[in-house]
Formats: C-alpha cells, sequence, structure tokens
C-alpha cells in the first residue's frame, strides 16, 4: 500500500471518532434547556471530556524509513503454467476403450492439441495482467520512495505535499475552523484557528440527590480554565498528528481565536498560544493523563491567562516574516 493509501485508511477511524464527537456536541447544544435526566448530565460530562481530550486520539504514525528500505517490485517473468498444464494433459493421455464416451480417440486428441495451442495466450494473458500490476506497483514504489527521501532531507516541497494530504483526508471540527501552515525547510509551523470560548457550555449540570436535575451557571473563572485546557488540547493534537506523518523533530504550533481589537473595533485571529514542540518529549507524554494547559511546561511556550481574563494576545515563538 502506498503512503496515500496508508493516510486513507488511518483517516477512516478518525473519521468515525470525530463523527461520534460531533454527534455528542449537536446533542449538548440542544438539551441547554431540557431537563431532568441523568442522560443529559452524562452528555455534559462526555462533551467537556471530548473538549479537553482533542489530542488523546493521534492519526496512525507513517513510517518512512520503512518506505526508503522498500525493496523494488520484480518484474514478473512470462510463465507457462498453461501451457505445461496442456502439454502435459497430450503426453499423459492414453487411449481407452471408454473414449468413445468423449466423442472418439480422434476428437479428444484435436481437443488437447487446441488446449495446447490456445495455453501460450493464456500464459500471454496472464502475463500483460503481471505486467499491470507491476507497473502500478513501480510507479507506486517510486513516488513514495523519492517523497521518503525528500522528507527525510527536509525539503519543504514534500512537507507540503504530506500536508496538504492530511487536510483533504482529515476533519476534526473540534479543532477549530482552519489550521495554516507556515512551512520552510526542517520546519513547520501550524496554525489552527480554534474555536471562541463559546464552544465550553456556559452552564453546569449535576443530578441532585431528589433525581432532579440541577443546571447553574458555570463560574467565570472555571470556563476560562476549561477553555484553556481546551486550546493546549489543540495544541497537543495538531503537533501529535504531524509529528506522526513526518520525520521532523520538532514543530511550532500557534494557537489562534477570534479576539476583538481594541484599535478597530472588530474581532481578528489573534495568537494566544504558541509552543516549540520537541518529539523526544512529545513521545515521552502519556496523553491520557495529562493535564493539557499544564503540560505546556514541557515545551518552549508563550500563554498569557488569569483566571478573571482568560487569554490575552502573544507573539508567536516562530516569526514567518
Amino acid at each position: 500500500m502506498g503512503w496515500k493509501g496508508t493516510m486513507r485508511s488511518m483517516s477512516a477511524a478518525a473519521r468515525r471518532m470525530e463523527k461520534d464527537a460531533q454527534r455528542r456536541h449537536k446533542q449538548a447544544i440542544k438539551e441547554q434547556t431540557s431537563a431532568n435526566t441523568t442522560a443529559d448530565v452524562q452528555s455534559w460530562e462526555n462533551y467537556i471530556n471530548d473538549l479537553l481530550t482533542v489530542h488523546v486520539d493521534l492519526t496512525d504514525k507513517i513510517d518512512w524509513e520503512r518506505f526508503l528500505k522498500k525493496p523494488e517490485p520484480k518484474k514478473p517473468k512470462l510463465l507457462s503454467h498453461h501451457k505445461a498444464k496442456a502439454q502435459t494433459g497430450l503426453s499423459s493421455f492414453k487411449p481407452s476403450i471408454f473414449d468413445f464416451l468423449k466423442g472418439g480417440r480422434t476428437k479428444i486428441l484435436k481437443s488437447l492439441d487446441d488446449a495446447l495451442s490456445h495455453a501460450s495466450e493464456l500464459d500471454a494473458l496472464d502475463h500483460q495482467k503481471a505486467m499491470k500490476t507491476y507497473t502500478k506497483k513501480l510507479a507506486d514504489w517510486k513516488t513514495d520512495r523519492s517523497l521518503a527521501k525528500r522528507l527525510t532531507d527536509g525539503k519543504s516541497s514534500a512537507i507540503q505535499e504530506v500536508i496538504t494530504e492530511m487536510q483533504t483526508l482529515s476533519k476534526n471540527d473540534l479543532i477549530g475552523s482552519a489550521v495554516q501552515f507556515s512551512i520552510n525547510d526542517n520546519y513547520v509551523h501550524a496554525k489552527p484557528q480554534v474555536h471562541a470560548d463559546n464552544i465550553v457550555p456556559s452552564y453546569r449540570r449535576k443530578q441532585l440527590a431528589s433525581g432532579k436535575l440541577s443546571e447553574t451557571k458555570m463560574p467565570i473563572g472555571q470556563l476560562n480554565e476549561l477553555y484553556q485546557d481546551y486550546v493546549a488540547s489543540v495544541a497537543l493534537k495538531v503537533a501529535g498528528d504531524l509529528f506522526q506523518i513526518l520525520p521532523l523533530n520538532e514543530v511550532f504550533v500557534t494557537c489562534e481565536s477570534n479576539m476583538l481589537n481594541s484599535a478597530t473595533g472588530h474581532k481578528e485571529p489573534t495568537p494566544i498560544l504558541s509552543v516549540q514542540f520537541v518529539r523526544e518529549t512529545m513521545m515521552q507524554l502519556n496523553l491520557t493523563s495529562i493535564d493539557p494547559s499544564d503540560s505546556m511546561s514541557n515545551f518552549n511556550h508563550i500563554m498569557k491567562f488569569s483566571k478573571t481574563k482568560g487569554f490575552s494576545p502573544v507573539k508567536p515563538l516562530k516569526d514567518d516574516a
């Protein structure tokens, strides 16, 4: 299977998980004014968990070293299976008193001679099919090997090719509206446009001892901290996926959110978290157990955040100008 086929199979599972997350998201929104069941509380809790664990399910790894070391497909030889079988049938024919049941000896011999004559055509057809398969495999081998070599050499065009394919096949609405990339030889700067803080529900749910549903306004401090963890989770997800599909030792991720520009009075994409992720450190994290925002301390990063005010604009660590 070529690298594109590998990515297509990888994306199928991701799409299924994303579909489940989207379903829970829509259900949570619909239930904001609903009442009194345990399912409502569970739905709210599941949705909060989805926001804080965007990073947990990374895409499968592509082993580019394997593509580099994969041997060239062998060119098929013209085989004579049909001819050998027909020749054996003709050579082993022995007259029998029961030949008349098959039309007589003359007819049987003619049938065997015809089969031998036609056998070479069948062998040629088999060879044509084998050559067609071989030609496709050889083309894929050359393409994959060339791309793997360019990637291991850190060529930006190869990095762009893989990222473009990933964006075509993958979709995760929880990440945000889009992910922009600045690509140079040996480095990638990903800039996800994350959702605004209204992705976090403005309410809390719990079931009272009486069995009734309690729905209260979420304190601003808790809402901001949940949003902080969501943004950090997106940063981890984007970096983790890039490490899985690219042979890079570090990637930069800058999360942007629509924030009010006091100079213009308009909301515009604003950097709120910028991280320099290192592969070795990233691979050592237990993604299912970490607190997303706390885990940023493992990397060079910049984030201005307070429980009362939330995020403030930052200057990205990587200047793409």
